[in-house]
């Protein structure tokens, strides 16, 4: 009987790994995604030198099941130069009758590798207003952003609701 069940234990486990292991797919509701060594030592990027920050990795997924869309947004932006700290001055665009803000979460990853947490407030400025329509921001600031640093930050748009029945033939 224990001949049997070596292979049911190796079969779990092995199934347990696909599920935790490495990915660089992230869900809305995932942790952030582990910090590469390599990353935090980058003090430039031979394709776009002179560039003051670069993408290091963004993500956007859509998720229109139901009667409303949401679509998770994750980027991560490493500084390079002190003009790229402006970065760090992070504003999301949205349209006020159209879609929300929401799940905002932030966190500046030091060049030695400790994080800081965004733990402050977001604020909401006014880009554009027009008789119809108003355009808004949210807007914050990265704590402790300093040249090496990465930042990185996630959020949603939540769309307003829509009826899949209304379809054209």
């Amino acid at each position: 009987m224990r001949r049997c069940a070596f292979p049911l234990v190796l079969m779990g486990a092995a199934f347990v790994a696909l599920l935790v292991g490495p990915s660089r797919r992230v869900q809305a509701g995932d942790d952030w995604l582990p910090v590469d060594p390599a990353e935090l030592k980058m003090t430039s990027e031979p394709k776009a030198p002179g560039a003051p920050a670069i993408n290091l990795y963004r993500q956007v997924d859509r998720d229109d099941k139901g009667t409303a869309s949401t679509e998770h947004n994750y980027l991560r932006i490493k500084i390079l130069t002190e003009e790229g700290r402006k970065y760090a001055n992070v504003e999301i665009p949205f349209d006020k009758g159209g879609y929300k803000v929401s799940g905002i979460r932030a966190r500046t990853i030091r060049p030695d590798g400790t994080i800081a947490n965004y733990e402050g407030k977001i604020y909401e400025n006014t880009i554009v207003k027009s008789k119809s329509r108003k355009y808004l921001a949210k807007t914050f600031s990265m704590p402790e952003a300093s040249v090496g640093s990465i930042i990185e930050y996630r959020f949603n748009y939540d769309f307003a609701g829509y009826d899949h029945s209304c379809q054209t033939t």
